[in-house]
């Protein structure tokens, strides 16, 4: 007696589809546009800020500096550290916000505020 086994060829492509999808969702993740690093010019209702972010050997930096508007408030940053919890946010001029984190290991984030009422932008 022979027994014939035969996969169903639309169960096989579900399923080959389905591994690719699994195969690539860690790199969706993995390249979040919300990262240390990420610097870039953002446009806010308070005006346009730079923000920038980075680590040299131990420590970590977040700065936040006024492109243009008309926002006479205070810029302010902070560092999402590696564990997850924030480091205490330095407010600056109405100019320029920097903050640092000293550690052996990157901070995930830069979080950057325009004037006090602006939303945080991470990068």
């Amino acid at each position: 007696m022979t027994v014939k086994f035969a996969w169903p060829t639309r169960k096989t492509a579900a399923a080959a589809g389905m591994t690719a999808m699994l195969a690539i969702a860690p790199l969706l993740v993995s390249t979040d546009a919300q990262a240390l690093g990420n610097n870039r010019t953002v446009e806010r209702s308070c005006g346009k800020n730079y923000v920038s972010s980075g680590f040299t050997g131990r420590q970590s930096w977040a700065q936040t500096k006024k492109s243009s508007g008309d926002c006479a408030g205070r810029l302010s940053a902070a560092l999402v550290r590696s564990d997850g919890a924030w480091t205490t946010r330095v407010y600056g001029t109405s100019s320029s916000a920097y903050a640092t984190h000293s550690s052996t290991s990157s901070a995930r984030n830069g979080l950057h505020w325009g004037c006090d009422a602006c939303n945080v932008t991470y990068s």
